[in-house]
């Protein structure tokens, strides 16, 4: 493991990009430790536990084998500390409660080896200070913590760990990451996102599509309307300036393709946004493609990127005249995006973002409050419908009761035709 004083000796040496870390919420600060885990350190952890954790946040048995070589054995724990104060500095006071489950975690032999990492900032004396704790702890061997400062510079160093949780670009200045070019590029992106990136909720269709375009170099986004399509296409093209200082083009079609496409400039990412069609299938477009995709094979051999994006039902009606053989990844890296399948702790995380960080008044976010676990579990639930409870726009003649709410979920467009009579011309942004 990496001592303190090495600790202080790599943030000291790096100019550190602050990143906002306190903005994240403790689940998506959870989520982040858990990709740094994986990332950076080289383990994946079993599984992260609920509220009902027994002070433990993610575990994994076995042997570790960090990527600097170092092994381990036996049972770990792994325990985030997140506050939500900017400036928070961590001391031993704050951890009565962790050394008191740590202590009976390592009795029970679940804890050979304990991890801690946090966001609020951490001192050389906090450190040493806490290791003595820690690991004068019956049945606790080694003891490591990482905090705000380690995290930053893990992130820093990291474009993939980026990649993986885009709310990342959301939380520090990027032109401390990004050249001046790909700066420009990514600021463009994430301001036609607006608020989207930070209410952003990593999902099992961002991970799969960050992993078709890394191995592949082109990924097919599928979903009903409103799912995230375009949410995911869109942190998808900043993290590829990123990770591969692309020029990115957002083209409507196969011709845009044709003529933008320069082989002498192989760092290239076209976004196609409705690839067949924006409601409906467009025959021509979609057998238009047919003629390109000898190019975007070419294309991507040289290192190109590509993103496609369309509606599920467009593209299965699209299907009868794409010559898929063509173009084999058309099927090989298509990404589903079944909102159905979003696990539970998603769906919550999803509806948290949106209510905490919409429009609504705290009196509406205290009333809804019991009602969220009900909207979370229903059928219909979709990432649209949580930015509609939490945009007053869409919630003037919602009635939060049991009733109103369910209503409100099962027939979003009966209630939206109800408050076109009553608030004129409200648009719908449709993903």
């Amino acid at each position: 493991m990496v001592s303190p004083r090495q600790k202080e000796s790599i943030v000291r040496s790096n100019a550190i990009a602050d990143f906002e870390l306190h903005s994240l919420g403790w689940k998506s600060f959870q989520d982040l430790c858990a990709t740094i885990l994986r990332q950076v350190l080289g383990q994946t952890i079993q599984q992260f536990f609920d509220s009902n954790d027994g002070g433990r946040d993610g575990a994994f048995r076995g042997v570790w084998q960090r990527q600097d070589k170092e092994r381990f054995r036996g049972n770990f724990t792994i325990q985030c500390k997140f506050t939500a104060k900017r400036d928070k500095q961590l001391g031993v006071g704050d951890l009565r409660d962790e050394l008191k489950k740590a202590e009976r975690l390592g009795t029970n032999g679940l804890a050979n080896t304990y991890i801690l990492m946090t966001n609020a900032k951490l001192t050389g004396t906090t450190d040493e200070k806490l290791r003595q704790k820690f690991c004068s702890l019956h049945g606790i061997e080694y003891f490591d913590v990482f905090g705000h400062e380690w995290i930053s510079s893990a992130i820093r160093e990291s474009s993939r760990l980026r990649m993986l949780v885009p709310r990342i670009y959301g939380l520090g200045d990027l032109s401390q990451i990004l050249d001046e070019r790909a700066y420009g590029q990514a600021t463009e992106i994430l301001s036609s996102l607006g608020s989207d990136l930070e209410k952003f909720v990593i999902t099992d269709a961002h991970r799969k599509s960050v992993k078709a375009l890394v191995e592949h170099g082109f990924v097919l986004l599928l979903g009903e309307p409103a799912s995230g399509k375009s949410t995911i296409a869109a942190a998808l093209a900043v993290a590829a300036i990123d990770e591969w200082r692309c020029s990115t083009l957002k083209i409507r079609s196969a011709d845009e393709f044709a003529r933008h496409w320069n082989p002498h400039e192989p760092k290239q990412l076209f976004w196609i946004d409705d690839a067949f069609g924006a409601t409906q299938l467009d025959r021509t477009t979609a057998t238009e493609w047919n003629h390109v995709f000898p190019h975007m094979r070419a294309a991507l051999r040289k290192g190109a990127r590509v993103i496609f994006t369309s509606r599920d039902y467009i593209f299965r009606s699209a299907q009868l005249f794409l010559k898929e053989s063509a173009f084999p990844l058309l099927t090989k890296s298509q990404v589903i995006i079944q909102v159905e399948q979003l696990t539970k702790p998603e769906r919550e995380q999803i509806l948290y973002n949106h209510i905490k960080l919409g429009r609504q008044t705290a009196k509406y976010r205290s009333k809804i409050k019991q009602l969220l676990p009900m909207v979370a579990a229903h059928s219909n639930f979709k990432p649209e419908i949580a930015r509609r409870l939490s945009d007053p726009l869409f919630t003037k003649n919602l009635f939060i009761t049991e009733q109103g709410i369910s209503k409100f979920v099962a027939h979003p467009l009966e209630h939206l035709g109800a408050h076109f009579l009553v608030g004129g011309g409200e648009h719908i942004r449709e993903e």
